[in-house]
């Protein structure tokens, strides 16, 4: 029937599915270091590793489990130092490998069942894979999971009762995993989104930009900083009430997504203001870019904007906004013009 959603359309639209395919860049994930604290964590872990072994009636009959603790404790205490310098690749790396590490023990036994090491450890990987990695990541890692400590269990230290103890460990993992993931993506999504229009909030942009500007720098690619102003939005709210003026800001933050590629950023930055950042690997793919966002919001609504493309190293986020704030005046200031589009260097004082 006309205008009703078919069932497999009300599935694609539900929260669970949104937060199942969020990816990195549709949300920011964390409002802390993923390297502090992924390295910290190793850090502390490899103390309590130590810790229990050495708590064991004796000890030295698990030279190997000392060994692993004490050289991981100094590779974590490393890249503890060194943790802003880990990127989301070497996250994954770390938590995997902390993975590895933790089954080993488990394989080579500590005096104990399998379990109680296991779901300590294991739920630890769980709580940090959904607060700070993509959720397509942290399922992944989870799997991970699962898989080394059912071959820890088939080959090595063999529990009373195995098909029990792996049960309850995996159940532990996926439970705290997928609860823990799930609220963290709710409290993220009211946090860092505008509630109108779905799109990230100024909280939202201020944790994506500097995550982004860091890729770029990685990537050595250059950045567009766009704002995007809605124009004769006033008398549209005058003349047709506020309730038709939410539909055209929530349209126009549409049509700016679907004129963006998924991993561009997009805000709501304050009234019928909004802002992009876009990662360039040529400075001159910016012009077809700009050209798609005026395409599409023109649709809605007439606006004008004001570009910058740079270097990610020719500023901070926040200088960067200021520029093309000042090219977003000289677009207004031409009555012709929709956008203007201009290097960075050709601002500078």
């Amino acid at each position: 029937m006309a205008g009703q959603k078919l069932p497999w359309q009300r599935i694609q639209r539900s929260d669970l599915i949104k937060w199942v395919v969020d990816s990195p860049t549709s949300l920011p994930l964390a409002t802390g270091s993923a390297g502090t604290w992924i390295s910290a964590l190793c850090v502390v872990g490899s103390l309590i590793g130590l810790s229990i072994t050495l708590a064991l009636q004796d000890p030295f009959q698990y030279l190997l489990n000392l060994a692993i603790n004490a050289a991981f404790l100094i590779i974590s205490t490393i890249l503890l130092l060194r943790s802003k310098n880990i990127g989301r690749r070497g996250a994954n790396i770390i938590v995997a490998v902390a993975t590895v590490v933790v089954t080993v023990q488990i394989g080579t036994g500590s005096g104990m069942d399998p379990a109680i090491m296991a779901v300590v450890f294991y739920a630890w990987v769980a709580l940090f894979v959904f607060a700070f990695l993509s959720t397509a990541e942290a399922l992944a890692q989870i799997a991970f999971v699962i898989l080394c400590y059912t071959l820890a269990l088939v080959y090595g230290q063999r529990p009373s009762a195995p098909l029990a103890d792996w049960i309850l460990t995996t159940s532990t993992v996926i439970v705290v995993s997928v609860s823990t993931g799930y609220l963290n993506y709710q409290i993220r999504k009211v946090a860092l989104t505008d509630s109108l229009t779905g799109i990230a909030n100024r909280k939202g942009w201020d944790l994506a930009i500097d995550r982004e500007m860091a890729r770029a720098r990685r990537l050595r690619h250059s950045v567009l900083v766009v704002i995007v102003d809605l124009n004769d939005f006033k008398q549209i709210n005058d003349l047709y009430g506020h309730g038709f003026g939410d539909r055209v800001l929530v349209d126009a933050a549409k049509e700016l997504q679907d004129a963006l590629r998924p991993f561009d950023v997009v805000a709501r930055w304050g009234g019928d203001e909004f802002v992009i950042l876009a990662l360039l690997e040529h400075p001159e793919s910016a012009y077809p870019l700009m050209d798609r966002i005026v395409t599409q919001v023109g649709q809605v609504i007439p606006l004008s904007c004001g570009a910058v493309v740079a270097s990610p190293d020719d500023g901070t986020g926040a200088l960067l906004l200021a520029r093309a704030d000042q090219v977003l005046y000289k677009t207004k200031e031409d009555p012709e013009a929709h956008y203007k589009l201009e290097n960075f260097e050709s601002l500078r004082p």
